[in-house]
C-alpha cells in the first residue's frame, strides 16, 4: 500500500498500519475493567458492617423490633481502594509505561502516543485512564457517555474522543 493511500484511508495509520476498530477496543475494555468490577461487586456485600435486632417501645406502649444496620465495613473500602488501585496501576501506570494494559496483550493490541509511536508515559498514561473512567461515569449517567463510548465507530484514527484525543493516543494490532 503506498503512503498516499494510508494518508486517506480512514482507519489506517500513514504508515499502512490500521488502527484498533471499536469491537476489539470494546472487548478490551471489558476485560480490563472485570476484576475491578468483581471486586466491587465483593465490596458490596460488606458494605452493611452488621446488623443487628433491636427491640423498642413508644412510653408504656407495646414494643417492636427494629433491624439496625452500621454503616459501610472496612473491607467495603479497602476492595474499592483496590479496583481503583488496580485500575490505573493496569491502564495508567502499565499501559502508559509499555503500551499494553493486560487485556492488550492478551488480544495482542498496543496503545503508543501519536506523534512518537511510544508508549504514552506514566503521566499521559494516568490521565487517560482517568479520563477513561470519566467515560464509564458518564455513561452510567446520562447518554453523552455513550456518544463518547461510540467515537472510535466513526473516527478515522479509531481514537475515543475524550481519552485518546487528549493523551494523542492511538491502538495498534501488534
Amino acid at each position: 500500500m503506498s503512503e498516499n493511500t494510508a494518508i486517506n484511508t480512514p482507519g489506517v495509520a500513514p504508515d499502512g498500519r490500521p488502527y484498533a476498530g471499536w469491537p476489539v477496543r470494546a472487548l478490551g475494555f471489558f476485560l480490563d475493567f472485570l476484576p475491578a468490577l468483581i471486586l466491587t461487586m465483593i465490596a458490596q456485600m460488606f458494605f452493611y458492617s452488621s446488623t443487628t435486632v433491636v427491640t423498642r417501645s413508644f412510653g408504656d406502649g407495646p414494643q417492636y423490633q427494629v433491624f439496625e444496620t452500621q454503616g459501610p465495613s472496612f473491607m467495603f473500602y479497602l476492595l474499592y481502594l483496590i479496583a481503583i488501585g488496580y485500575w490505573f496501576w493496569n491502564k495508567g501506570y502499565l499501559e502508559g509505561t509499555t503500551g499494553k494494559s493486560f487485556a492488550k496483550r492478551f488480544l495482542g493490541y498496543s496503545t503508543y502516543d501519536e506523534a512518537t509511536n511510544q508508549p504514552l508515559g506514566v503521566g499521559p498514561g494516568m490521565l487517560r485512564a482517568l479520563l477513561v473512567y470519566l467515560e464509564l461515569i458518564l455513561i452510567a449517567l446520562c447518554g453523552l457517555g455513550l456518544i463518547l463510548w461510540f467515537w472510535p465507530l466513526w473516527d478515522a484514527k479509531r481514537q475515543a474522543i475524550l481519552s485518546d484525543r487528549t493523551v494523542r493516543a492511538v491502538v495498534f494490532k501488534d
